[in-house]
C-alpha cells in the first residue's frame, strides 16, 4: 500500500483542457496587442477636476486649453456602482449579524458569566489596578443590561 498522491482519472478532462486553451488564447491576445504612444495631460491643468467634469458631463466647467474633450457622461454608471456598493455593504452587515437563540446579539454588550474579566466600578485605562465590585451591590448584572451604571 502506498500513500503517494495519485491522479484521479475517473472524470472528464474536458474542463481542464478548455481552461488551458482559454489561458493560451488570452496570453496570445495579451502578448500580441499593440498600444499607441502614451499621451499625458498637458501642464497646468488639474487632472482630478478634469476627470470629474468629464465623468459628470460638465463640459462648460472644464478648462478651455487641454480639456478632455468628446467624453461620454458616466453619471449613470457612477450611480449604479454607488447603489451596488451600498447593497454590498448592507448585505455584509446582515451576514455579520450574530444571533443566539433567535435573537440578535450586540457585539459590544457584556453578558454575565461569559467573560473572565471582573466588572469594575470605574474604567481603568492607565494600566493601574482595578477595583472590585462593591459588596453591597447585587451580583446580578443582567438585571440592568449587564453593565454597571
Amino acid at each position: 500500500m502506498s500513500n503517494r498522491p495519485r491522479l484521479a482519472t475517473e472524470g472528464s478532462f474536458l474542463p481542464g483542457v478548455l481552461a488551458v486553451v482559454l489561458f493560451a488564447l488570452m496570453a496570445a491576445i495579451t502578448l500580441n496587442t499593440q498600444f499607441g504612444e502614451m499621451a499625458g495631460f498637458p501642464e497646468g491643468i488639474s487632472i482630478v477636476s478634469e476627470i470629474g467634469y468629464a465623468m459628470f458631463n460638465l463640459t462648460p466647467l472644464q478648462s478651455g486649453e487641454g480639456a478632455i474633450g468628446d467624453t461620454e457622461p458616466f453619471l449613470a454608471a457612477f450611480l449604479l456602482i454607488a447603489v451596488l456598493l451600498d447593497a454590498a455593504l448592507d448585505a455584509s452587515l446582515v451576514l455579520a449579524k450574530r444571533e443566539e437563540g433567535g435573537e440578535a446579539v450586540s457585539p459590544l454588550s457584556t453578558q454575565h458569566g461569559t467573560s473572565d474579566v471582573t466588572p469594575t466600578a470605574g474604567a481603568v485605562t492607565d494600566g493601574g489596578s482595578s477595583s472590585s465590585v462593591d459588596a453591597d451591590s447585587s451580583g446580578d448584572l443582567e438585571s440592568n443590561g449587564g453593565e454597571r451604571r
